[in-house]
């Protein structure tokens, strides 16, 4: 006989943040996230968003970077929306404009995987092997792409896909060696040019 009301599946995700809850300004010292460098410029607004009230939007020139750290996993998937804005506006950097990043500890620890969005329309991983950003998908510029990356422990690998489509194979990523488990997550954006990024609904 099934259970009346089944239980829901245990989450796999570090975070779960939709940034409804906070104020119009900076994401700093707002639900712990923590500024890196220029974390300031990471501001909640209500104006474009995937879902509910609020999104993250950074339209500033100066490399910045937030982190929060959530629930340690040592077998997980992480999701989050993003959205680029003007991308033919930025400058061009080889490793990507805006970046999410899956990390221990902090930004600049490792073991990592991290994705960037970048201007000529990739979407790349970070590959420890070559010590470049590998291109695996490609993205529309002005409109919300998912962007979910998945790991597991029983080899040190990591696989990347975009708005449900196919997955890569599984990659090794950076600092595989001393992996424990990945417990932050952080959000990247260096311009260079005009234009932005907006990040919604952390799953």
């Amino acid at each position: 006989m099934e259970a009346l009301y089944p239980e829901e599946p245990e989450s796999t995700t570090i975070l779960e943040e939709d940034f409804n809850s906070y104020t119009d300004g900076s994401i700093v010292g707002q639900g712990s996230w923590i500024n890196r460098v220029n974390g300031d410029n990471f501001l909640v607004q209500g104006t474009l968003t995937q879902e509910g009230a609020k999104a993250l939007h950074n339209t500033a020139s100066a490399d910045s970077v937030v982190t929060k750290t959530g629930t340690s996993r040592t077998d997980g998937k992480q999701a989050v929306y993003v959205r680029t804005e003007n991308r033919g506006g930025w400058g061009t950097y080889d490793n990507g404009n805006a970046q999410v990043r899956i990390s221990k500890g902090n930004w600049d620890s490792e073991p990592m995987v991290a994705v960037s969005f970048k201007k000529d329309s990739n979407v790349a991983y970070y590959d420890p092997v070559s010590d470049t950003y590998a291109n695996f998908a490609a993205y529309n510029d002005n409109e919300w792409t998912l962007l979910e990356i998945e790991w597991r422990a029983s080899d040190k690998t990591a696989r990347y896909r975009i708005n449900s489509g196919t997955w890569t194979d599984w990659k090794p990523f950076r600092g595989a060696a001393s992996y424990t488990d990945f417990d932050t997550v952080g959000f990247d954006f260096i311009l260079g040019g005009t234009g932005g990024v907006y990040f919604d609904r952390l799953q």
